[in-house]
């Protein structure tokens, strides 16, 4: 099944549409519980959040870069780090420059998931660690990309980094961590 929102230019629009509404949609969406529980696993202070969004997961931390492709999006962003209307495909940082990197409801929209998690392992520093909030349920499959447990097992370690932990939050949603190694 191929989702409605698929690829960087249909995510954007979708996004730069649903953006006056969107801190209402995620306050019912985004259990506050699952945001200490991944900020709980959050590694170090330099912190990239993909597909940012309002800042919901990481607004308020000074030492966090927030991307996204909607700027419609981007001029809602509540934030105190630094915030870029960027791809995350051809990410505009160096090797190495972060300690996290969170993908809270985005990796999803990813063109392709195994080439994202490459960009992600490059990106991170030796120890650093990504964390995914993503949807678990085959019911949200024709809007966004389900990936199961094995599945993520996979994309993980096909781009070096270590799986830590798939956990079912719920019937609907799972949290997923991986780190990179230290040499």
């Amino acid at each position: 099944m191929v989702p409605i929102v698929q690829g960087p230019a249909k995510t954007r629009r979708f996004f730069d549409r649903i953006a006056p509404w969107y801190d209402r949609i995620n306050a019912r969406i985004y259990k506050r519980e699952w945001l200490n529980r991944v900020r709980s696993e959050f590694r170090g202070t330099r912190i990239l959040d993909v597909g940012v969004g309002t800042g919901f997961s990481t607004g308020e931390l000074p030492t966090a870069v927030g991307i996204d492709l909607s700027q419609e999006m981007l001029k809602r962003a509540r934030y105190r780090g630094d915030l870029l209307r960027a791809d995350f495909t051809r990410p505009p940082f160096k090797t190495g420059s972060f300690d996290t990197i969170l993908f809270a409801g985005s990796f999803y929209y990813l063109p392709d998931a195994d080439a994202g998690a490459r960009i992600a392992a490059r990106l991170l520093r030796p120890g650093g660690r990504m964390i995914l909030l993503s949807p678990a349920t085959r019911l949200l499959a024709p809007f966004v990309r389900i990936y199961r447990s094995d599945e993520y097992r996979r994309i993980l370690e096909a781009a070096g980094l270590r799986p830590v932990r798939y956990e079912r939050l719920n019937w609907a949603a799972c949290l997923v961590l991986a780190e990179k190694a230290v040499p």
